[in-house]
């Protein structure tokens, strides 16, 4: 077993132990240092490759776009599934999707009504525990996201219902969340230095070579980041650096000098960081993936920065050259953010300039790869934007039905009045 394998068998105790005591709690909450969380991140997508278990774990990652719309959001998802089940097997129960009368402040209800109407009407399920683990890649409001979470507990709590539980991971210092009582915190620990250890014996390289001196290298920055320790950090990531640049190792040193970026922004040496980017983009490979990941990053550090104009030209770029190396979901994802941030009654035509770009994009995507890519999210607003020009958006519901078949809609905000 391999050492990160074993730290997931003790998370795996750790989770029956917390879910045991629990039960009468509709939300569990995982804290833990930045690597902790991600192992637990990591935890939770191991456990649908479990086929032994009846719990059933429903991920998502989805934006979190305003309290009104991201209970829509899991709905679209589990509708899609259940479509998909009735096509696939037949004869399954009816999913009757009533509005409940009650008026609420966020749309929680949305999702928790019909998912406790399916695990009632489904045999395979009533006796099932399902964990809805949410991690949503943006947040537009941290308020909004609390009343949500807040209502889905007392709607739960309310339904007297004990099976469905919604799960969340943060920070135990910078939280996102407030203290909701009605959840669980639970402290997830794990021994960066044994585990690096552990990782050395396990690999059976030779002490001291080239290789396991990176690696050892990135595991103590890691360890310092996650302690805040950051002059310790940079001084572990140069020699990463200088490691790596001996070796060769082109992506190591450019994952090395990314690293970096980090540190310095986490203290707050701007002007360092911006120094460190711009190596990485003379360093990197040209027309490589690797490049325009490293594009979006810079732009998403200029943005972090309220450099909004400069961001947008860094997006550009990755957008060219993600096309230019057939790229597709990338540079879709580039001319996205653009678009987004131009999401305001001046410079509207602007978004949907950007926003028409991935349209055309999408002509040369194979169907997999426009699967995965944000071209839902786009064409859903461009029907919003295109408000009256009933022409425009009867062609982009066609093509769009063309791609994904009739239900190929994602719930978006709504735009702002004025």
């Amino acid at each position: 077993m391999n050492p990160v394998d074993l730290e997931l068998v003790k998370l795996k105790r750790q989770w029956q132990k917390v879910v045991s005591k629990n039960e009468e709690k509709p939300m569990l909450i995982c804290i833990g240092e930045k690597h902790e969380t991600d192992l637990f991140d990591g935890f939770i997508k191991s456990k649908l490759a479990e086929d032994e278990e009846d719990d059933i774990f429903l991920l998502h990652y989805q934006e979190f776009n305003g309290m009104n719309s991201f209970g829509q959001t899991l709905l679209d998802e589990w509708t899609e599934f259940y479509e998909m089940l009735k096509k696939s097997e037949g004869n399954i129960p009816q999913w009757d999707l009533k509005n409940p009368e009650e008026n609420f402040k966020t749309d929680a209800c949305k999702a928790f009504y019909p998912l406790l109407e399916l695990k009632k009407n489904f045999p395979a399920i009533q006796d099932s525990k399902i964990y809805i683990y949410i991690a949503p890649l943006r947040i537009t409001d941290t308020e909004e996201l609390s009343l949500w979470v807040k209502e889905w507990c007392r709607i739960c709590e309310a339904s007297e219902n004990k099976d469905i539980k919604l799960v969340w991971a943060e920070h135990h210092t910078y939280r996102t969340l407030p203290n909701i009582s009605s959840a669980h915190r639970f402290r997830v620990e794990v021994d960066i230095h044994q585990l690096m250890q552990n990782t050395a014996a396990h690999t059976n390289r030779k002490k001291n070579s080239p290789d396991t001196d990176f690696q050892q290298q990135i595991l103590i920055a890691s360890n310092h980041l996650s302690k805040e320790r950051f002059r310790e950090a940079e001084h572990a990531l140069k020699t990463a650096v200088k490691l790596a640049k001996e070796q060769k190792n082109k992506q190591g040193e450019i994952s090395a000098y990314f690293m970096l970026t980090q540190a310095y922004t986490a203290d707050r040496k701007k002007d360092k960081a911006e120094d460190t980017y711009r190596i990485i983009l003379e360093e990197v490979e040209r027309d490589s993936p690797l490049e325009v990941q490293m594009y979006m990053n810079y732009g998403s550090h200029l943005l972090g920065n309220s450099k909004k104009s400069r961001a947008e030209k860094i997006f550009e770029k990755a957008a060219e050259t993600a096309q230019k190396i057939e790229e597709y979901a990338m540079a879709i994802e580039c001319y996205r953010i653009i678009g987004t941030l131009n999401d305001t009654v001046l410079t509207k035509d602007k978004m949907i300039r950007y926003f028409e770009k991935c349209l055309g994009i999408a002509k040369l995507m194979n169907p997999s790869a426009r699967e995965q890519s944000s071209l839902r999210f786009v064409a859903s607003m461009l029907i919003l934007k295109y408000e009256g020009d009933t022409d425009k958006k009867r062609i982009l519901d066609s093509e769009m039905k063309t791609y994904f078949g009739d239900e190929w809609k994602v719930s978006v905000e709504k735009p702002k009045a004025g």
